[in-house]
Order: C-alpha cells, then structure tokens, then sequence
C-alpha cells in the first residue's frame, strides 16, 4: 500500500494543480483530470503514483477530507440557455453550474459571490447558487468587493455588536469624566495625512525648564476605547475577529462600528473626547527625563495635516 498524505489543493490557471503537504515536503503535481473532481483549497489525502522525467512527484487524489468553505465570486454569464458563473480566481480551473431558480436577482454580466451546493465531480461540474450580488464589472470599487470576500475580510458586524453600539451614547456624559484629568484647555490637535479619515491620537508641545536646563513638556493623547468597549462585549468579540482596521484605496473597513471608529473614539476637532494621555518631559537631546501617564478628557483645537505642519 502506498503511503497517503494530507495536504491542500492549489490550482492553477492552466488546468492542472498540486497537492501542498502538510509535512512540509515537495508539492504534488496534479493532472488536469485529477483536478475535475477537487476545487482550489479543497483539503485532500493523496498518493504518489509516478515521477515525471525530472523525478518530480506526480499524485492521485484518494479522499476529499475537507470542502473550501470560501465562496467563489466570479462573473454571472449565460451561454445557450444554460447560467454559468466564470471564476473570478483562474485558480478554480471549472465555471460553476447556476440552475435558473439559483439565480436570485443577478443579471447577465454581473459580479456575484456563489455558494457551491453541488461539488465537482469526475463527470459533472460543481453547481452553486448566487447568495450576493456586487455590482456591474466595471463599477468603482469593485476591485475591493472582490478583494474583502476573496480574502474573507469580516465586512459586516454582527448583530449583537450594532445592537451595542446602538445603546451607546453620542458625547461625553458628565459620569464618563469621574477619575479623568480635564485637559480641555489645552490646545491638543491631530495630525494625519489628507483623506484620514479617523483621528486616534493627538499631541501637544510647550518650552519647560528640564532639570537645570532647557526642555520641553509633551503631550500624547490616544483615543480611550477602553471605556467603551469592555472585554468580552459583542464589540470586543467583533474587534478580536479583526484585528485591525482594513485599508483599501477609498474605503475603510473598521475594527470597530462606525459610531465608534468614527464617533466617540476619533478625535475629532472642537469636540470632548476621553483619552489616555503619557506627559512627558523631554530635554534638549529628546531624551525622555521624566513620564507619567493618566486617563484624560481632551478638545482636540485643530484637525492638521502632515503637508500643512
């Protein structure tokens, strides 16, 4: 009997594929028609059956342990009478099979995420059904449509986080300030590149003696999200999923709902905002002579950018 491993399917756009072991060894190459019954990232046992001239290792599959739970997004055609939809990705080597009632509201043309409700197999194709519609190929932003759901970007917040959000207030309340030293009136202020589009920190410098000689006392404030969001909240679950805050050209995908992101915990100017702030004095080498940090309240006075300063 010859040896099995595990591995994950990886396509190419030529028709043939291989099998990335899990043990770390040599990828196996996969025929084109060892690829008609797998998908891209499926998970996998084969075997070795062959080596090709150059001694590299050819397989076969013997069991698909594991479906990629990915959707397949790709463009809705349809060619005499029958709905297909052409990956997106070349590396799923086969079009998916749409039966007409699968269809939902897309239109010929249209980008559309598919969830497979029939795998391939040797002798038929997979068959799907559209679960989303993106838009026309050509509309702005498309690109990143494709990009988030590809990658499996969380895009949406779940419904207990937004039911959170929803319950939190709009200002700073006279309660949140208790414990906080009142910086209001000093003319801390943000600095960020044009099309910034959330403030999380702002900073504040004036001359002061350091010791004997001269120095300066510096401000840097962050956002304080603590406060609104505790450890274990729908929000904290939510934000854990991500991680951090998606950029893309024209678009941000937040860590945290948007009457957070870009309400209570941006800085936004001419408005109370609380925040943790480290108050250090620094001497003329910029060495850091002495610190302190504390939980703060803050106005920020101005909305600068790295060009204007």
């Amino acid at each position: 009997m010859l040896a099995e491993f595990e591995g994950t399917v990886s396509g190419h756009r030529d028709g043939h594929g291989f099998v990335l072991r899990d043990d770390g060894e040599a990828d196996i190459y996969l025929p084109p028609n060892e690829m008609r019954a797998v998908l891209h990232k499926d998970r996998v046992k084969a075997r070795i059956v062959r080596h090709d001239r150059k001694n590299r290792p050819e397989g076969r599959v013997t069991e698909i342990i594991e479906r990629s739970p990915n959707p397949i997004i790709g463009r809705l055609l349809q060619e005499s009478g029958v709905w297909l939809v052409a990956p997106e990705d070349k590396r799923y080597g086969q079009d998916v099979l749409i039966p007409k009632g699968a269809i939902g509201t897309a239109k010929p043309g249209q980008i559309v995420v598919v969830q497979l409700t029939e795998p391939p197999a040797l002798f038929g194709q997979p068959v799907g059904r559209v679960k989303e519609v993106l838009g026309e190929i050509d509309d702005p932003g498309m690109e990143i449509e494709i990009a988030v759901r590809k990658y499996g970007v969380p895009h949406e917040f779940g419904d207990a986080a937004l039911a959170l959000a929803r319950t939190l207030p709009d200002a700073v309340r006279p309660a949140d300030k208790k414990g906080r030293v009142d910086l209001t009136d000093i003319p801390l202020v943000t600095i960020d590149g044009e099309d910034a589009r959330d403030f999380d920190d702002a900073v504040y410098c004036e001359p002061a003696k350091v010791g004997r000689g001269k120095g300066w006392r510096l401000l840097v404030a962050i956002a304080d999200v603590s406060h609104y969001v505790e450890t274990g909240s729908a929000i904290d679950i939510d934000a854990y999923d991500r991680a951090t805050s998606v950029y893309f050209p024209r678009r941000v995908i937040p860590m945290l709902p948007e009457k957070l992101s870009n309400g209570l915990c941006s800085l936004n100017p001419n408005v109370e905002r609380l925040c943790m702030v480290c108050d250090m004095l620094v001497n003329a080498k910029g060495e850091v002579h002495a610190y302190q940090f504390y939980p703060a309240v803050m106005f920020s006075h101005a909305r600068f950018t790295y060009t204007e300063v």
